[in-house]
Protein backbone atom coordinates (compact mmCIF):
# COMPACT_ATOMS: atom_id res chain seq x y z
CA UNK A 1 0.00 0.00 0.00
CA UNK A 2 1.64 3.18 -0.87
CA UNK A 3 1.73 6.47 1.14
CA UNK A 4 -1.41 8.26 -0.78
CA UNK A 5 -3.61 4.91 -0.09
CA UNK A 6 -2.72 4.74 3.37
CA UNK A 7 -3.50 8.56 3.90
CA UNK A 8 -6.83 7.87 2.18
CA UNK A 9 -7.90 5.05 4.51
CA UNK A 10 -6.52 6.84 7.55
CA UNK A 11 -8.73 9.69 6.73
CA UNK A 12 -11.51 7.72 5.98
CA UNK A 13 -10.95 5.77 9.02
CA UNK A 14 -10.84 9.26 11.45
CA UNK A 15 -14.02 10.29 10.24
CA UNK A 16 -15.87 7.01 9.89
CA UNK A 17 -14.66 6.07 13.54
CA UNK A 18 -17.54 8.32 15.04
CA UNK A 19 -17.72 11.83 16.21
CA UNK A 20 -17.98 12.82 20.06
CA UNK A 21 -19.86 16.90 20.78
CA UNK A 22 -18.77 18.17 23.55
CA UNK A 23 -21.10 20.88 24.66
CA UNK A 24 -19.07 24.42 23.73
CA UNK A 25 -20.27 26.16 26.83
CA UNK A 26 -18.88 23.05 29.13
CA UNK A 27 -15.59 24.05 27.80
CA UNK A 28 -15.65 27.59 28.35
CA UNK A 29 -17.16 27.58 31.88
CA UNK A 30 -15.12 24.33 33.42
CA UNK A 31 -12.66 26.63 35.09
CA UNK A 32 -16.17 28.58 36.39
CA UNK A 33 -17.47 25.23 37.72
CA UNK A 34 -14.36 24.67 39.51
CA UNK A 35 -13.39 21.39 36.82
CA UNK A 36 -9.69 20.95 36.63
CA UNK A 37 -8.13 19.74 33.03
CA UNK A 38 -7.96 16.26 34.03
CA UNK A 39 -11.89 16.04 35.17
CA UNK A 40 -12.85 17.70 32.21
CA UNK A 41 -11.12 15.23 29.98
CA UNK A 42 -12.74 12.41 31.70
CA UNK A 43 -16.08 13.99 31.14
CA UNK A 44 -15.51 13.95 27.65
CA UNK A 45 -14.20 10.65 27.49
CA UNK A 46 -17.54 9.55 29.30
CA UNK A 47 -19.53 11.52 26.44
CA UNK A 48 -18.24 9.72 23.79
CA UNK A 49 -18.66 6.29 24.92
CA UNK A 50 -22.34 7.00 26.28
CA UNK A 51 -23.32 6.21 22.99
CA UNK A 52 -22.14 2.81 23.41
CA UNK A 53 -22.26 2.20 26.92
CA UNK A 54 -23.33 3.80 29.90
CA UNK A 55 -21.28 3.09 32.31
CA UNK A 56 -17.38 2.71 30.87
CA UNK A 57 -15.51 0.73 33.00
CA UNK A 58 -12.37 2.73 34.72
CA UNK A 59 -9.84 0.57 33.81
CA UNK A 60 -11.01 1.35 30.11
CA UNK A 61 -10.67 5.24 31.33
CA UNK A 62 -8.01 5.08 33.12
CA UNK A 63 -6.05 3.80 30.14
CA UNK A 64 -7.19 6.07 27.82
CA UNK A 65 -5.87 9.17 30.05
CA UNK A 66 -2.54 7.46 31.04
CA UNK A 67 -3.55 7.14 34.92
CA UNK A 68 -4.77 4.80 37.45
CA UNK A 69 -8.38 3.11 37.82
CA UNK A 70 -8.14 4.48 41.22
CA UNK A 71 -7.73 8.00 40.42
CA UNK A 72 -10.05 7.79 37.95
CA UNK A 73 -12.70 6.84 40.94
CA UNK A 74 -11.23 9.82 43.14
CA UNK A 75 -12.39 12.33 40.02
CA UNK A 76 -15.62 10.43 39.86
CA UNK A 77 -16.18 10.83 43.47
CA UNK A 78 -15.43 14.17 43.98
CA UNK A 79 -17.99 15.14 40.50
CA UNK A 80 -20.40 13.68 42.53
CA UNK A 81 -19.55 15.07 45.35
CA UNK A 82 -20.42 18.16 43.54
CA UNK A 83 -23.44 16.77 42.28
CA UNK A 84 -22.23 17.32 39.00
CA UNK A 85 -22.39 13.07 38.32
CA UNK A 86 -24.32 10.67 39.74
CA UNK A 87 -23.85 7.26 39.11
CA UNK A 88 -27.30 5.34 39.04
CA UNK A 89 -28.84 2.15 38.12
CA UNK A 90 -30.27 1.24 34.92
CA UNK A 91 -32.30 -1.48 33.26
CA UNK A 92 -30.32 -3.48 30.91
CA UNK A 93 -33.40 -5.19 28.43
CA UNK A 94 -30.62 -7.07 26.27
CA UNK A 95 -28.85 -8.73 29.44
CA UNK A 96 -32.10 -8.68 31.62
CA UNK A 97 -29.91 -7.14 34.63
CA UNK A 98 -29.28 -4.02 36.28
CA UNK A 99 -26.25 -2.47 35.30
CA UNK A 100 -24.92 0.80 36.04
CA UNK A 101 -24.90 4.30 34.71
CA UNK A 102 -23.98 7.89 34.62
CA UNK A 103 -26.10 10.51 34.74
CA UNK A 104 -24.93 14.10 34.28
CA UNK A 105 -28.14 16.36 35.24
CA UNK A 106 -26.30 17.86 37.59
CA UNK A 107 -23.71 19.17 35.27
CA UNK A 108 -26.48 20.17 32.61
CA UNK A 109 -28.40 22.34 34.86
CA UNK A 110 -25.56 24.12 35.99
CA UNK A 111 -25.13 24.80 32.88
CA UNK A 112 -27.70 26.14 32.21
CA UNK A 113 -28.25 28.40 35.28
CA UNK A 114 -25.46 29.64 34.09
CA UNK A 115 -26.58 29.80 30.30
CA UNK A 116 -29.68 32.06 32.11
CA UNK A 117 -27.43 34.10 33.34
CA UNK A 118 -25.11 35.15 30.84
CA UNK A 119 -28.64 35.28 28.52
CA UNK A 120 -30.17 37.97 31.36
CA UNK A 121 -26.95 39.34 31.26
CA UNK A 122 -26.60 40.32 27.89
CA UNK A 123 -30.39 41.06 28.09
CA UNK A 124 -29.64 43.76 30.58
CA UNK A 125 -26.88 45.61 28.19
CA UNK A 126 -28.84 45.65 25.24
CA UNK A 127 -31.68 47.72 26.79
CA UNK A 128 -28.90 49.54 28.27
CA UNK A 129 -27.50 50.42 24.67
CA UNK A 130 -31.31 51.16 23.60
CA UNK A 131 -31.61 53.62 26.60
CA UNK A 132 -28.53 55.04 25.65
CA UNK A 133 -29.43 55.40 22.16
CA UNK A 134 -32.99 56.61 22.67
CA UNK A 135 -31.43 59.53 24.99
CA UNK A 136 -29.80 60.56 21.76
CA UNK A 137 -32.78 60.34 19.90
CA UNK A 138 -35.08 63.06 20.89
CA UNK A 139 -37.94 62.15 18.58
CA UNK A 140 -38.49 58.55 20.57
CA UNK A 141 -36.84 59.48 23.90
CA UNK A 142 -39.40 58.93 26.59
CA UNK A 143 -36.53 60.04 29.48
CA UNK A 144 -36.25 63.81 27.02
CA UNK A 145 -40.29 63.87 27.44
CA UNK A 146 -39.91 63.54 30.96
CA UNK A 147 -37.20 65.78 31.33
CA UNK A 148 -38.62 68.39 29.50
CA UNK A 149 -42.20 67.86 31.37
CA UNK A 150 -40.44 68.50 34.12
CA UNK A 151 -38.77 71.82 32.89
CA UNK A 152 -41.79 73.19 31.80
CA UNK A 153 -43.90 72.42 35.35
CA UNK A 154 -40.94 74.05 37.15
CA UNK A 155 -41.23 76.94 35.30
CA UNK A 156 -45.36 77.34 34.77
CA UNK A 157 -45.40 76.56 38.44
CA UNK A 158 -47.96 74.13 37.69
CA UNK A 159 -48.62 70.76 35.72
CA UNK A 160 -48.83 70.46 32.26
CA UNK A 161 -52.50 69.48 30.39
CA UNK A 162 -52.56 66.52 27.58
CA UNK A 163 -52.79 69.51 25.28
CA UNK A 164 -49.26 71.08 26.02
CA UNK A 165 -47.44 67.33 26.31
CA UNK A 166 -49.27 66.65 23.04
CA UNK A 167 -47.13 69.87 22.17
CA UNK A 168 -43.83 69.02 23.21
CA UNK A 169 -44.40 65.48 21.79
CA UNK A 170 -44.97 66.94 18.35
CA UNK A 171 -41.40 69.43 19.08
CA UNK A 172 -39.84 66.41 19.80
CA UNK A 173 -40.67 64.56 16.82
CA UNK A 174 -40.18 67.29 14.49
CA UNK A 175 -36.65 66.85 15.64
CA UNK A 176 -36.32 70.18 17.96
CA UNK A 177 -33.90 69.38 20.60
CA UNK A 178 -34.38 69.81 24.17
CA UNK A 179 -31.62 72.79 24.58
CA UNK A 180 -34.06 74.61 21.98
CA UNK A 181 -37.82 73.62 23.19
CA UNK A 182 -36.00 74.94 26.65
CA UNK A 183 -34.76 78.56 25.44
CA UNK A 184 -38.40 79.14 23.42
CA UNK A 185 -40.05 78.31 27.05
CA UNK A 186 -37.61 80.77 28.78
CA UNK A 187 -37.98 83.36 26.22
CA UNK A 188 -41.58 82.77 26.52
CA UNK A 189 -41.45 83.09 30.08
CA UNK A 190 -38.80 86.21 30.19
CA UNK A 191 -42.06 88.08 27.77
CA UNK A 192 -44.88 87.26 30.28
CA UNK A 193 -46.39 84.76 27.39
CA UNK A 194 -47.08 81.39 28.48
CA UNK A 195 -48.96 80.27 25.06
CA UNK A 196 -48.06 77.49 23.92
CA UNK A 197 -48.82 78.52 20.92
CA UNK A 198 -46.54 81.30 21.29
CA UNK A 199 -43.53 79.23 21.86
CA UNK A 200 -44.64 76.93 18.87
CA UNK A 201 -44.04 79.96 16.52
CA UNK A 202 -40.12 80.37 18.33
CA UNK A 203 -39.31 77.08 17.26
CA UNK A 204 -40.65 77.34 14.06
CA UNK A 205 -39.03 80.60 12.88
CA UNK A 206 -35.67 78.48 14.37
CA UNK A 207 -36.72 76.07 11.79
CA UNK A 208 -37.39 78.05 9.22
CA UNK A 209 -33.80 79.71 9.99
CA UNK A 210 -32.15 76.64 10.04
CA UNK A 211 -30.77 77.01 13.78
CA UNK A 212 -30.68 74.04 15.55
CA UNK A 213 -28.40 74.97 18.99
CA UNK A 214 -29.04 77.76 21.36
CA UNK A 215 -25.38 79.35 20.49
CA UNK A 216 -26.62 79.38 16.65
CA UNK A 217 -30.04 81.50 17.85
CA UNK A 218 -28.01 83.80 20.60
CA UNK A 219 -25.94 84.75 17.45
CA UNK A 220 -28.56 85.70 15.55
CA UNK A 221 -29.62 88.04 18.47
CA UNK A 222 -26.54 89.40 18.60
CA UNK A 223 -27.02 90.26 14.75
CA UNK A 224 -30.42 91.60 14.63
CA UNK A 225 -28.92 93.79 17.94
CA UNK A 226 -26.38 95.24 15.46
CA UNK A 227 -28.89 95.57 12.88
CA UNK A 228 -31.06 97.99 15.00
CA UNK A 229 -28.12 100.08 16.42
CA UNK A 230 -26.82 101.00 13.03
CA UNK A 231 -30.40 101.56 11.75
CA UNK A 232 -31.13 103.86 15.27
CA UNK A 233 -27.69 105.85 14.51
CA UNK A 234 -28.27 106.26 10.45
CA UNK A 235 -31.46 108.73 11.36
CA UNK A 236 -31.00 111.62 11.08
CA UNK A 237 -32.23 114.72 13.33
CA UNK A 238 -34.97 114.24 16.22
CA UNK A 239 -33.86 112.76 19.41
CA UNK A 240 -32.28 110.13 20.26
CA UNK A 241 -34.79 106.25 20.19
CA UNK A 242 -34.08 103.82 22.52
CA UNK A 243 -32.01 101.22 21.69
CA UNK A 244 -34.11 98.24 23.17
CA UNK A 245 -34.43 94.97 21.36
CA UNK A 246 -37.73 94.41 20.18
CA UNK A 247 -39.12 90.78 20.61
CA UNK A 248 -39.45 89.62 17.27
CA UNK A 249 -41.93 86.98 17.96
CA UNK A 250 -44.38 89.11 19.96
CA UNK A 251 -46.95 88.94 17.15
CA UNK A 252 -46.66 85.25 16.24
CA UNK A 253 -48.89 84.22 18.80
CA UNK A 254 -51.72 86.42 17.76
Amino acid sequence: MNKVNVYGSFTQALFFSGMSTVPKLLLTQYRELGLSDQELILIIQILSELNITAYPAPELLAVRMGTTPDQIEDMLARLAQRKFMAIEKKWNPEAKRWVNAFNFVGLIEELADRWAIEKMLEFKRDDADAEAAAAHEPGTSKSAMERLVTVFEQELGRPLTGLECEHITHWLAAHFSEELIIEALRRGVSAGIRNFRYLDSILREWEKKGFRSRAEVEADDANFQTRQEKKAQGKSGGSRKSLHNPDKYENFYL
